[in-house]
């Protein structure tokens, strides 16, 4: 006997709507928790030189205490009171990439001299501090200050839009089953198979779920279904089965409702399923009492 596509999908949407109804809201242990105390981010994500937060708490000073100069990639120097990180190899070469005009200056000239006695395994160049080793792209300087090492670059955040291998002095990017490499060796798209079933693109909101093509083109097949509240969404790609969370006004009044979309062509035969007291009442074993109640 085939179970029900909405079983499948249970489990995890049981956990989203307790969350959902649960106040105030938390955070996983993987995951940042904006000031506003309504939006989670990756912890990953924090102090990376990027806003994710709404309110921008995750660059906050007191969150991110390291400096400025920190947050330059390796063989980056950081413009003196500001976010400009400009490369090493850019520093005095007569051309003022800094507003304070720190990468340009007397001391090109009058220290570069002292850059022959440091001993650096790839570069050097003079800086207000004196002169300073840096290595080649890929490459990062290790503790002794003078010599390098490779560089992961797959550690950053957005190198490699899926897979990231690193090899020593460069890396590769890869796609998962079903995508292709793009152009730029970092991007992936996913594969149109079968050609006659382009994807589409579920994107849930307040008032309904509606469908559209990844260029942005609503499906004209495919009419929104009317929704409320709705906090969280899945997809049985199997059973061509949608389900979503109804957040009503009250614990009782949440339900997990589901609807089939077979080729993709329409929402049909959609139903609701009554969680609330599994939600409320769990046991060892499980939730218990699920009511299915079929709308038709």
């Amino acid at each position: 006997m085939l179970t029900p596509p909405w079983l499948l999908l249970l489990p995890l949407l049981s956990a989203l709507v307790a969350a959902a109804i649960d106040a105030p809201k938390t955070c996983s242990p993987k995951q940042f928790a904006c000031r506003d105390q309504i939006t989670c981010i990756s912890k990953g994500w924090r102090c990376d030189g990027e806003r994710d937060c709404p309110d921008g708490s995750d660059e906050a000073p007191e969150i991110c205490p390291q400096s400025k100069a920190q947050r330059c990639q390796p063989n980056e120097h950081n413009c003196l009171g500001t976010e400009v990180c400009v490369p090493m190899s850019r520093l005095c070469n007569g051309v003022q990439d800094c507003v304070d005009g720190s990468d340009e200056g007397p001391h090109c000239r009058e220290l570069r001299g002292n850059c022959s006695r440091l001993g650096c395994q790839h570069h050097c160049v003079p800086t207000l501090d004196g002169p300073t080793c840096y290595c080649n792209s890929s490459f990062q300087l290790q503790a002794d200050g003078k010599t390098c090492k490779d560089f992961d670059e797959c550690s950053v955040y957005g190198t490699c839009s899926q897979l990231c291998t690193n090899t020593d002095g460069s890396f590769t990017c890869g796609c998962v089953e079903g995508y292709l490499l793009q152009p730029d060796n970092r991007s992936c798209k996913a594969k149109n198979e079968p050609v006659d079933r382009p994807p589409v693109l579920l994107i849930a909101n307040s008032q309904n779920i509606l469908a559209t093509y990844l260029s942005g083109a609503q499906v004209s097949t495919i009419t929104p279904t009317s929704t409320r509240q709705t906090t969280a969404m899945d997809f049985s790609y199997a059973n061509e089965t949608v389900c979503w969370v109804h957040v009503g006004d009250s614990a009782a009044q949440t339900q997990l409702k589901c609807a089939r979309m077979p080729g993709l062509k329409g929402f049909v035969d959609e139903h609701t399923i009554n969680i609330s007291l599994s939600l409320h009442r769990r046991s060892g074993k499980g939730a218990q009492g699920k009511e299915v109640t079929q709308r038709g």
